[in-house]
């Protein structure tokens, strides 16, 4: 708890204010005059119901614990405060904390969403020192902001693997002006640390980030958005106490003079979470006009070690007739690598060297870590229907109903999930706000 202290201490210290997210501002009075002080905030009340063909439950995303029975209000539920202060010219601080469910034994300090100092260098340059979110998705600052997006949810194929949700150090923006368009080029540098969940047995896993870069080119012309990303980081995952012992137990496998089983006991040691570089590019697409909006957004990460990267998806239409929208969502994720297989084959090689027993054992152990491998595998489509109904200023009502299909041993995104394929609906409702 004192390293949380620590790092929520500091997060303070950095800023006092947000600098808005995405233009919405629920207190935006205009003042933007040095030492004017402005608290905003937003939130969701959500509701979520599953039925599946087995008994997994809803996580919205890799840092949080997930639903605790198949009807749950914690999984979109949260509340953000931001505080803006414009100390001098060309100076603004900023401070958003975000309440909301989050994985077993996250400190206190990743509630610190942002936590920055900026300064306008020129009308066409801007720099931002502390926490600001990694600038990888079109909606990377407004993931937590229901109110700004028009659906339920981000989609979970696309967004939920994500699991670094700030970065601390410096980034540096340029934008410029073309006949047909407005350009904005950023570079991002820093470190961070987050905590993740493993799903499948409710425990949570500590990620670090180091060395991580940030780039990314956005073009605005009219009505559309295009958005490109590539980032690149040193990933170190502080594993648990069941994983370094399982960890331990393969690596004394390797040492058998086997080559075959030695091989592929040490396959499946650096495939139990993800290890060393891993790269990430984007590419994202948007509409948006007074009738109708959509987007697209495709990913692709490559790791190191580990079974999470793949390509990932999604696509979205929808129209508003005043203050009713509806809308269609589709995403998918592909993992790269196949999902490890047990190894059935050692139990007759080891035997000559170990023993039967012992040789039995090594391959329990060995399909214990082909199965927990698994787990981290993301291989699912979805396709969904929703409704939007602005009933009030700043409130919005949605509905929305998802058809969900995973493939085996493609269920990462499950709380409580099994190495099988399987089918869900969620029906969710929401009532989104800012203040």
């Amino acid at each position: 708890m004192a390293s949380a202290g620590r790092q929520l201490m500091a997060s303070l210290l950095l800023a006092l204010g947000v600098a808005g997210v995405a233009g919405v501002h629920a207190n935006d009075t205009g003042d933007n005059s040095p030492s004017s002080l402005r608290l905003s905030g937003f939130g969701t009340l959500g509701l979520s119901h599953t039925r599946s063909d087995h008994d997994w439950l809803l996580a919205r995303e890799q840092t949080q614990v997930g639903a605790s029975s198949a009807s749950s209000a914690l999984v979109d539920s949260r509340l953000g405060l931001q505080l803006n202060w414009a100390p001098a010219e060309r100076w603004d601080t900023a401070l958003q904390l975000v309440l909301r469910q989050r994985a077993k034994d996250a400190s206190l300090g990743e509630a610190v969403e942002w936590a920055f100092v900026g300064y306008q260098i020129s009308a066409d340059w801007h720099l931002r020192l502390g926490r600001t979110s990694p600038d990888v998705f079109l909606q990377a600052d407004l993931r937590n902001v229901g109110y700004a997006l028009p659906w339920v949810r981000p989609n979970i194929e696309f967004y939920g693997w994500m699991p670094i949700n700030s970065l601390d150090g410096a980034d540096l923006s340029h934008i410029w002006h073309t006949e047909h368009a407005d350009w904005t080029a950023k570079v991002q540098l820093g470190n961070g640390l987050n905590t993740i969940q493993a799903l499948r047995i409710d425990d949570s896993l500590r990620i670090r980030n180091r060395n991580t870069a940030v780039l990314t080119l956005s073009r605005e012309a009219g009505h559309w958005l295009i958005k490109a990303s590539y980032a690149r980081a040193d990933i170190h995952v502080k594993p648990n106490a069941n994983l370094r012992l399982l960890q331990q137990a393969l690596q004394q496998i390797t040492a058998l003079p086997v080559p075959s089983v030695a091989q592929q006991a040490q396959n499946l040691s650096d495939d139990l979470y993800p290890q060393g570089l891993t790269q990430y590019a984007s590419l994202g697409l948007q509409y948006q006009s007074s009738t109708w909006f959509g987007s697209a957004e495709a990913s692709h990460v490559h790791l190191a070690s580990g079974l999470s990267a793949g390509w990932r998806g999604y696509a979205s239409l929808g129209r508003r007739w005043q203050r009713l929208s509806a809308y269609l969502i589709a995403g998918r994720s592909q993992a790269d690598k196949m999902p490890n297989a047990a190894p059935l084959n050692w139990q007759a090689e080891l035997t000559p060297v170990i023993g039967a027993p012992n040789a039995a054992m090594a391959t329990g152990l060995g399909t214990l870590a082909a199965e927990a491998a698994n787990t981290a595998r993301f291989e699912q489509s979805s396709i969904g229907l929703g409704l939007r109904y602005d009933f009030a200023p700043r409130m919005a009502l949605k509905l929305q109903v998802d058809q969900v299909n995973t493939q085996a041993n493609g269920a990462g995104s499950w709380r409580h999930n099994t190495s099988e394929s399987g089918s869900s609906q969620i029906y969710s409702a929401t009532l989104d706000f800012v203040f």
